[in-house]
């Protein structure tokens, strides 16, 4: 949602912005006066002023809303329970437990096929039928990207895909 949040701050914010500048600039063209371009808030220093301010406000925004990290995870065999703990920027970090039977699927990952470790891609159904899906094990080597695959595939069966090379 980075880039999405940024454009949407900026076209909300830019709006306001012509708005501010048309009230400060605009009460002197309507009576006629010719403005002074180099003391007028149109000038090209404070337009830029506010188009790099406007770009800041974007940006913190879309850091602000950028996509959930999940820090640490377990699958527990017996209570059939996948258990998160997320973390957004600028919030507390919360735990997820996702019963086995809303998990709709995991896909280990490769980003290129001479690639010694890799991640696990987990999707599932949360509150109210809402799809999530998380990254989780960044920088799990291969062999136990591979031990725990047959693992999980024993408990989950199909939902457990083979490894995907991004490579190809």
């Amino acid at each position: 949602m980075g880039v999405f949040g940024f454009s949407l701050a900026l076209l909300l914010l830019l709006p306001g912005y012509g708005l501010a500048m048309y009230l400060f600039s605009g009460q002197d063209v309507i009576h006629g006066v010719q403005p002074n371009h180099g003391e007028s808030l149109t000038a090209s220093s404070f337009i830029l002023l506010i188009l790099v301010s406007a770009v800041f406000i974007g940006a913190f925004f879309a850091w602000v809303v950028s996509e959930p990290q999940v820090q640490a995870f377990t699958f527990d065999e017996y209570k059939q329970l996948l258990t998160l703990t997320i973390t957004r920027r600028c919030r507390s970090p919360f735990q997820v437990h996702v019963p086995f039977s809303e998990i709709i699927s995991i896909r280990p990952y490769v980003m290129t096929s001479s690639a010694h470790d890799g991640h696990f891609r987990v999707a599932y159904r949360g509150a109210k039928g809402k799809f999530f899906e998380h990254c989780v094990g960044d920088g799990t080597s291969l062999e136990n990207i591979e031990f725990h695959g047959a693992w999980l595939r024993g408990m989950l069966g199909e939902r457990m895909c083979e490894l995907v090379d991004l490579d190809k």
